[in-house]
């Protein structure tokens, strides 16, 4: 089957830009795996207007509007993108065995949360415990909050005073992770309590539906909710074997485009901070970017 673009990815920036280009005219083939990044979760924040939807239910409904638009969805995993020459069609093989070809690409594969390995901790993860404030710091407002360490220091030492804002109770377990005695005086200074003995589990609190109990090498202590700060892990290998350059780590993109002519990249795969709005709109303007090279290329052969 031989597309205009192939997207990979059917989360939120995948599906915002294959909605795009579907109602530009285009010919859109969406390839889903089935698995986007907030999965675990059963609210999303912050979206205008949808505070508090479910991301599953959202993009079911992106998904049935990319049909209504006239683009097609298929679920499957692709291994490789390859093409003969570099204005010659992309190849993307699917883990079926099944090749498919497109004048363009998009990759918008997200990333993986690897979370700290405290026991217990994924089991919580997406319902009793987060990482982002400002996708769940309004819901704490004010709760007794604990912050689990262990992973990505420069992310976990910048929310632990970042959450300061939303709680005045916030205790935080760097887990090994090393603070600087600068970092301690601000974070003595705005109040978070840091206590430095090794998180061995965490469990849910029965009495609620939010509650966290910490279990530490000094005891064991009850939360109203919990924050971590997981690694984050672009799933971007078919971007650098494709031969995309990269900077500290994550592929460098353009307006969506790569190093690699059509081929592009949007959403989490290549930035870390995208919340579902951001991805949302990152994917339509890469989408609209995509679109107007293609017009471009056609009048570039008249």
């Amino acid at each position: 089957m031989y597309s205009d673009v192939i997207i990979i990815g059917g989360g939120f920036a995948g599906t915002a830009a294959a909605i795009t280009l579907a109602r530009a005219n285009r010919n859109v083939q969406l390839i889903d795996s089935g698995a986007p990044r907030n999965r675990f979760s059963d609210h999303a924040h912050g979206i205008l207007g949808l505070d508090g939807a479910s991301p599953a239910e959202l993009l079911h409904r992106g998904h049935a509007e990319v049909k209504k638009f006239g683009g097609t969805i298929s679920r499957g995993l692709v291994e490789k993108l390859t093409r003969t020459s570099e204005h010659g069609p992309w190849q993307a093989k699917l883990a079926s065995g099944e090749v498919l070809e497109s004048r363009h690409v998009l990759v918008a594969t997200g990333l993986t949360d690897k979370l700290p390995a405290v026991p217990g901790l994924s089991d919580l993860w997406g319902t009793r415990v987060f990482h982002c404030p400002y996708c769940h710091g309004y819901e704490v407002t004010g709760k007794k909050v604990a912050l689990i360490g262990g992973a990505n220091p420069p992310f976990t030492i910048r929310i632990s005073k970042l959450l300061s804002k939303w709680t005045s109770t916030l205790t935080f377990y760097p887990n090994g992770l090393e603070l600087t005695d600068l970092d301690r005086t601000q974070l003595a200074g705005l109040g978070v309590e840091v206590n430095d003995a090794q998180v061995t589990q965490v469990r849910p609190e029965e009495a609620s539906s939010t509650g966290v109990v910490v279990q530490s090498s000094t005891g064991e202590d009850t939360y109203e909710a919990c924050f971590t700060g997981p690694d984050f892990l672009p799933n971007d290998a078919l971007l650098r074997d494709a031969g995309c350059e990269s900077t500290y780590g994550w592929v460098s993109v353009e307006r969506g485009q790569t190093s690699v002519p059509r081929l592009w990249a949007a959403g989490n795969v290549v930035s870390s901070p995208d919340q579902v709005s951001q991805a949302m709109g990152s994917g339509a303007a890469v989408g609209i970017a995509i679109d107007q090279r293609m017009l471009d290329e056609d009048l570039a052969e008249l």
